[in-house]
């Protein structure tokens, strides 16, 4: 089978297409023929050596992926060979086949293509367990998304306004910014635009943030932390900006500087807090994944919502895609087809 591998940090071009043999399922395990694959910007920082929950390299990147049950091990109850699934790992997704325990092989919601399937996982989780779990998101609050028009973005967006949440979406451009509002983000600040902080206050004059979903870091990270209402509540789950180089001691100090920080005799004062997920760690918590998995796809199913496709790719163009998701001109999630 054909595999994508990291074998050094470095531009698109770094990731090689080989050659693996077949996995097979052990006990307990499936095996899962992969139709699509889900792009996410954690994978171009690890491409980059700049993800602290990436392996040991050379290894074949890819966090999400959506197929069939092509073959189950011993000890597997419960599975069909064809069942339509989408799985979570922490790498090995960049492949024509994968094998995964079989209780990480989720059931695709119905209704959801492939591709749709291949967006939803981590993107529809991190928004999920950041807003309901971590700032526990209640129907009155004012939420805010940045890099709204991301995967994560596009699906915290969809959320919080299904939960009946008043939406501020920010993000990088007008065209993005419009993509927010049909998914029901009620305010738009452009965070590129040279007067941000005016445009900000006026969305926020009449009152304060309840929760941010942040994203960004930065400036970006820092205003909507000044505009935290009383017991407002901000929730990190990533960090767009980070971006140095081992070589220029420079982009270590800005990297520093950009970081996500707040100082807790500020917080107190206002009763606010920072808060910070990454779904990757909770893994093997598998009992309280399942509760939360099983929690979100009802909700999702209950108010029909769908994670947004922004572009697809061939298998062969997988570091394009990487390169596309660079340029930030990208919206919702980039998925890669795999053909059979």
């Amino acid at each position: 089978m054909r595999v994508w591998t990291l074998k050094r940090t470095g531009p698109p071009e770094v990731l090689s297409l080989g050659d693996a043999p077949l996995p097979e399922a052990g006990p307990g395990e499936v095996v899962v023929a992969v139709e699509a694959i889900g792009i996410n910007y954690a994978e171009v920082l690890s491409r980059k050596g700049l993800y602290g929950w990436a392996p040991k390299r050379p290894y074949v990147p890819g966090m999400e992926v959506a197929g069939r049950i092509e073959a189950i091990g011993e000890d597997v109850e419960g599975r069909e060979v064809g069942e339509r699934v989408l799985c979570g790992m922490q790498h090995g997704g960049y492949a024509e086949r994968v094998v995964v325990r079989a209780n990480r092989a989720l059931p695709v919601p119905s209704g959801f293509s492939m591709d749709e399937a291949a967006a939803f996982g981590v993107n529809f989780m991190t928004a999920w367990v950041a807003l309901t779990e971590m700032a526990r998101m209640r129907p009155e609050d004012r939420v805010a998304i940045t890099a709204a028009a991301g995967g994560v973005g596009t699906a915290a967006v969809q959320i919080a306004a299904a939960f009946g949440c008043d939406v501020v979406a920010l993000a990088g451009s007008e065209e993005k910014l419009g993509l927010t509002r049909t998914l029901g983000a009620l305010h738009t600040v452009n965070y590129r635009a040279a007067d941000f902080e005016r445009r900000f206050d006026r969305v926020t004059v009449d009152r304060g943030l309840d929760v941010v979903l942040e994203v960004v870091g930065g400036d970006v990270f820092r205003a909507c932390n000044e505009r935290l209402a009383n017991f407002g509540r901000l929730v990190v789950v990533g960090y767009a900006q980070l971006d140095y180089s081992k070589w220029n001691p420079f982009s270590w100090w800005r990297a520093w500087r950009d970081a996500p920080r707040i100082s807790v005799s500020e917080a107190a004062v206002a009763s606010t807090g920072l808060l910070a997920t990454h779904i990757g760690y909770l893994l093997p918590d598998e009992d309280r994944l399942l509760g939360v998995w099983t929690a979100l796809t009802e909700f999702v199913e209950a108010h029909d919502l769908r994670p947004i496709v922004g572009s697809t790719w061939a298998f062969e163009e997988l570091p394009e895609a990487h390169r596309f998701m660079e340029s930030r001109q990208s919206t919702g999630k980039l998925v890669v087809r795999v053909e059979p």
